[in-house]
């Protein structure tokens, strides 16, 4: 099955755990569930453009408020942060024609969005990408603020801003993202 992103077969259940732990009701081993996340992302960041490397940066975003303010174990941020730094590190300063991308959006409001906007971002690409809508794939709130200035995102439609979830610089800017928000800088 072809996807807008690459995601894993069991990329539902994983996604509810990182929702648990993130929202603070996980009954599981809350670590185990943070470095499984840090070993896939660290597994596939080295490969090819059909490997899930937005989906697992992803999971590690959701995951950076526990790592955070949590209380995790020993070694646990530091695994994040050290394959964070490398998916950041990603994009070798690549530009692109894209003037936004979603990794600007306020990362609380990404993360809140988030479980629609995967939703959207992992269904089959046969599905009518036209009927896309801006609001499938960002917060409502941000396009509304965004609105009045006629400036990127707010005046591009769904398969434009489609193109910039695929864009090959949008999980290096997540994974900065995730960086920031545990206030640690690219190693």
């Amino acid at each position: 099955m072809s996807t807008v992103i690459p995601v894993p077969d069991n990329w539902q259940p994983l996604f509810s755990r990182w929702e648990e732990l993130r929202h603070g009701y996980h009954a599981g081993d809350k670590d185990e569930t943070v470095r499984g996340c840090a070993r896939q992302l660290e597994t596939t960041a080295s490969g090819s453009e059909g490997d899930p490397v937005l989906f697992w940066t992803l999971g590690l975003l959701m995951l950076t408020p526990y790592v955070a303010f949590g209380n995790p174990g020993p070694g646990v941020e530091d695994k994040v942060v050290a394959v964070l730094s490398r998916v950041a590190r990603g994009d070798d300063g690549r530009t692109c024609a894209h003037g936004w991308h979603p990794y600007e959006v306020d990362v609380d409001d990404v993360l809140e969005h988030l479980p629609a906007c995967l939703g959207m971002l992992s269904s089959p690409v046969n599905q009518a990408l036209d009927d896309l809508l801006p609001e499938d794939l960002l917060p409502e709130l941000y396009l509304d603020e965004l609105e009045d200035q006629e400036a990127e995102p707010a005046n591009l439609s769904g398969p434009e801003i489609l193109a910039r979830w695929q864009c090959p610089r949008t999980a290096p800017g997540f994974a900065r993202a995730a960086l920031d928000y545990l206030g640690a800088t690219v190693r």
